[in-house]
């Protein structure tokens, strides 16, 4: 039967062959080879390549396998085996002109898988599409990539874990169009015009009702990879636009929009009335003279139908109100007084706020601000915006702009001293927009919010305290290596930071940075950290593009919400009232960048200290073991007191935390009975040793919605409890489990009930997992609750209330904030020992090791899984790793392994190499320009010395050469004395280290340093 299948499929692939040949002989020679199905026009910007075509090359793993059905997947073939260290390279991908292209992954997933994509053999980046409905249903995932003209070589890696299975891939050029219309203020085009173009499902349709839509005509059907383009939309001039979208959608559905070649920005549209009614949507664009094209893309899910636009001139943007040493564009000063070392100054025209780090100028006719740092003018155009129903309120468009002397207040608070000062924008019919910043005397950030004020009530899913879009309006003025940080919300999935360069003006989940972000020049290291420092109500998103080593975009938005990213189903909820709060942004110019992502992790402290000790609780590093990478599934009783047998006989004499180890039971501690449990804590204590534990509050692993909760006495069942949407669906599971509503009291009495139980067997340590569940958006129980963070913060409150500072708190799948509610948090997902997964939680102390000591008391870098890894080099890097990570030192072999247990022996009993965990500190990356991969050199200053940590991830040996002047600090003069810290083995060096390492190998020095005089 396998035979006979074998041969239809290769007469269908000479068919398709022949009947390729037939429709490409008319595409232009630029245009693809291996494009099928299109016309010469369409191949100019519009491509197709199949996985399995015969120049694609495949590695490792990787296989060409029939579908599961015939409709699966294009050619009834696919590659798969992408696990394990396997790659898929599309080989000839020929295009007809460079620029940035929309690609079309089609593939298969049966659960949420990442990959790893290189272009060109240029930098890897790593993308997380969902889960496909199973594993014999295609799913479409969209990203930007920018091409070449001509052949492009684009390989799909598995990174070492496990990616989905390959179809094909479409292209087509961003931004192309053409066609006629009326230009003129206020002019109108209607979306079923013959000039326009759609693409995919998208067609025309008649309205439901006469009144429904201009012309009775409509473009619908905007979904699964649809595009409608408005031709020749003209202006008259370049300039600022309001955009007006005519619009019906019955529930609420998001559109991404892009002018001419510039990025998608994309729009969460209301739900308007019903599937026959009409709603509005106004967003600000920027048109150049003459013709321009406007671009509608669903994004590959859902968008609204779409009647007309309108666009009507709105005035300049990004106005530059004038740098601090140039202050005649507000007019002459009027009053002035001092704060302390603050100065405010009030001008004709405007106002400047002076520290002795920065000024900001803010001009009251424009409503714009400049920020200039050292008198130089680094930010310029800066303002606010909010989104209230079908408006989009921008501060720029208030009629006042208003800021009074009297009305500035000093303010001492955890940031230090300083002043609070309000800006009001004011507007007939329109509520009254403040802008609030604080100041404060020895600083170099500030920090703003915004507030929206009405008679009646309003509501808002988008409050943006801090925007710019101008050409360069964001300037770090320095131009050697500019890269734009971009944060996950979470560590699960294996998500990765970027340190993408700043020249990218895309949008989409992978370039919306999460809670902060920091704009630098890599080679002087100077840049600006910019981020929310309240996370009560608000997930906070930061878009960007930029050009030129320059930013022209950047909007730093309460509200931020994706699949990929936050992994929500649903748009960010609205906070509703009278009075409507922002979150509120940290601004920071440092001179190197790394200074400042640690000063906004001070920040951050300042508002919500991290978790205190409770009494009894060690406040030094865990050292111990946990279960997970030993056992995972088949954990069992006999198995932890053979653990702490072993660690009490040959391990914990050395590798403890005076005299502190934890043996953890992670999950599937189920498997042991409850007097079996308490046993195993009375055996484990016996051996001078504290027992730990594991469970996920928030998640719901079953289907059996009769379920009862535990703890609840059969008042509340599971299908009470888990999280659900408007319609009272619940949410799509997100790692095979249902999110449980923090708020509902069924959840928080199966908390107090399951917490309880573990106090009372004894327990001193909880590992709590899954915790991005309970910050989902959704319709909670409590109805004050709105938003999916307000919910998280009331369930990790209860949870600290429940254990009452008895426990030591390590949050491991969590979001990055709010972090107040435990003492360590995992900075990576599960490490299963490999060199690959070394690397990547390296990635995430790279550019995520300030978290540690100000945020959280300590950085998790996950347990150390040692037999694992494959060599002694990798294992000890897995050692060093965690070492230098923060920490939370656990082991996680299984000791009755002999070659682990020997691991174990070797590695985790160097007094010298465990005192540098017990330091409890996060090594500094040297360097910040490695995209989504890891730095290979890490430092530590340790009073007056320094430790230096230095990685090779290849499976081959490698020579490094350090600066030790750029690494350390130090003169370039400077003698340099290392001694490794495993061996003893000392060196000199003056200016530059060479270190040649092995295949996965790791070196770990503690330096000297002598000055000479």
């Amino acid at each position: 039967m396998t035979g006979k299948r074998l041969r239809m499929n290769k007469s269908l692939l000479i068919l398709m062959a022949v009947m390729l040949f037939i429709m490409t002989a008319a595409v232009t020679p630029e245009s693809s080879a291996n494009t099928a199905g299109v016309t010469a026009a369409e191949a100019a910007e519009s491509y197709s390549f199949e996985a399995e075509a015969a120049g694609n090359a495949l590695s490792g793993k990787a296989e060409i396998k029939d579908c599961q059905t015939a409709t699966d997947c294009s050619g009834g073939q696919l590659v798969g085996g992408l696990w394990g260290g396997s790659s898929l390279t599309f080989n000839g991908v020929n295009v007809a002109e460079a620029g940035v292209y929309t690609m079309t992954v089609h593939y298969i997933s049966g659960d949420p898988r990442p990959f790893q994509l290189t272009v060109n053999g240029g930098g890897t980046d790593s993308y997380n599409p969902p889960a496909t409905a199973s594993w014999e249903t295609l799913g479409a995932y969209e990203l930007q990539l920018e091409l070449q003209a001509g052949d492009n070589v684009l390989t799909f890696a598995d990174g070492g874990g496990y990616s989905p299975d390959i179809d094909r891939i479409e292209l087509r050029l961003s931004g192309n169009g053409g066609g006629s219309g009326e230009p003129g203020e206020g002019a109108v085009y209607e979306a079923e015009a013959s000039v326009n173009e759609w693409t995919g499902n998208a067609s025309v349709s008649a309205c439901q009702t006469a009144t429904g839509c201009s012309g009775g005509l409509k473009v619908g059907n905007l979904w699964g990879g649809s595009t409608l383009q408005f031709n020749d939309v003209m202006a008259e001039e370049g300039g600022v636009y309001t955009l007006s979208v005519f619009y019906i959608s019955g529930d609420p559905r998001p559109v991404s929009v892009s002018v001419n070649d510039g990025a998608a920005e994309n729009y969460a549209f209301p739900k308007t009335a019903d599937w026959d009614s009409l709603g509005v949507f106004r967003v600000e664009i920027e048109l150049r003279q003459g013709a321009n094209t406007i671009t509608f893309d669903d994004d590959g899910g859902w968008s609204p139908d779409i009647d007309k636009i309108e666009v009507a001139a709105s005035g300049g943007s990004g106005e530059d109100p004038g740098p601090v040493d140039d202050i005649g564009l507000i007019g002459d000063a009027v009053r002035s007084d001092k704060f302390g070392s603050i100065r405010v100054t009030e001008h004709e025209k405007g106002a400047v706020f002076a520290t002795r780090n920065y000024a900001i100028t803010f001009n009251t006719e424009s409503g714009l601000s400049a920020i200039a740092w050292d008198g130089k003018t680094l930010i310029k155009g800066a303002y606010a915006s909010a989104q209230v129903g079908d408006q989009l309120l921008d501060s720029r468009k208030y009629d006042e702009h208003l800021f009074q002397l009297r009305g500035v207040e000093r303010i001492k608070d955890g940031h230090g001293k300083g002043i609070r000062l309000t800006v009001e924008n004011r507007a007939e019919g329109l509520p009254t927009m403040k802008q609030t910043y604080q100041l404060y005397e020895d600083l170099p950030y500030f920090l703003v919010s915004q507030e929206l004020v009405s008679e009646t009530p309003i509501r808002s899913n988008d409050m943006a305290p801090f925007a710019v879009h101008a050409a360069g309006g964001v300037d770090i003025g320095s131009y050697g290596d500019n890269r734009v940080l971009i944060t996950p919300f979470d560590n699960d999935m294996w998500s990765r930071y970027q340190a993408r360069t700043i020249n990218t003006s895309l949008n989409n989940d992978n370039y919306v940075s999460s809670e902060m972000t920091a704009v630098y020049d890599n080679v002087s290291r100077n840049g600006f950290v910019i981020g929310s420092v309240t996370h009560d109500v608000w997930k906070t998103g930061i878009y960007w593009s930029g050009s030129d080593d320059r930013l022209n975009k950047l909007k730093v938005y309460g509200g931020f919400t994706s699949v990929t990213s936050t992994h929500d189903t649903l748009e960010h909820g609205y906070v509703e009232g009278t009075t409507l709060k922002s979150p509120q942004v940290m601004i920071g110019y440092y001179d190197d960048y790394r200074d400042g992502l640690e000063g906004y992790g001070e920040a951050n402290a300042a508002v919500a200290p991290p978790l205190a000790f409770g009494k009894g609780v060690p406040s030094g590093v865990p050292v111990g073991w946990n279960s997970w990478g030993a056992y995972e599934s088949s954990l069992s009783y006999d198995k932890v007191v053979a653990v702490s047998d072993f660690f009490e006989e040959h391990i914990q004499k050395t590798f403890n935390n005076k005299g502190t180890v934890y043996i953890n039971m992670d999950s599937y501690w189920d498997n042991l009975t409850d007097q079996q449990l308490r046993d195993a804590v009375k055996i484990i204590r016996g051996n001078g040793q504290k027992a730990g534990i594991y469970y996920g509050p928030f998640v719901y692993w079953g289907d059996n919605m009769e379920q009862p909760v535990e703890g609840t006495d059969g008042k509340y069942t599971y299908g009470d409890i888990i999280l659900r949407d408007e319609a009272g669906q619940p949410l799509p599971k997100v790692d095979g489990a249902y999110a449980i509503d923090p708020t509902h009291p069924g959840a928080k009495q199966r908390v107090e009930h399951i917490f309880g139980r573990f106090l009372d067997y004894g327990f001193e340590y909880i590992k709590i997992d899954f915790l991005s569940h309970g910050s989902f958006e959704g319709v909670h129980y409590d109805p004050k609750v709105t938003t999916g963070i307000q919910a998280y913060n009331e369930g990790m409150a209860h949870i600290n209330e429940t254990l009452k500072g008895r426990m030591f708190i390590s949050a491991s799948i969590a979001p990055l904030f709010p972090s107040q509610y435990a003492h360590a948090r995992r900075i990576s997902c599960d490490i299963d020992g490999s060199l690959f997964r070394t690397e990547y939680q390296l990635n995430n102390l790279t550019y995520g090791w300030w978290q540690n000591g100000t945020i959280y008391r300590y950085t998790d870098p996950d347990y150390m899984t040692l037999v694992k890894g494959g060599s002694y080099n990798a294992a000890q890097s897995r050692v060093n790793a965690a070492a230098i990570s923060g920490t939370v030192f656990m082991s996680s072999d299984d000791v009755s392994n002999p070659e682990a247990q020997e691991l174990m022996k070797a590695l985790l009993t160097n007094k010298d190499v465990n005192q540098v965990a017990l330091l409890g500190e996060a090594f500094r990356p040297v360097e910040g320009n490695t995209g989504t991969a890891a730095a290979d050199v890490f430092v530590l200053k340790d009073k007056k010395d320094y430790y230096l940590a230095v990685f090779n991830y290849a499976n081959e040996p490698a020579a490094k050469t350090i600066d030790l002047a750029r690494a350390l600090g130090i003169p370039a003069t400077a003698m340099a004395e290392l001694t490794d810290v495993w061996t003893g083995e000392r060196t000199g060096a003056q200016g530059t280290l060479a270190v040649d390492l092995e295949a996965g190998q790791s070196k770990l020095y503690k330096v000297k340093v002598k000055v000479k005089k």
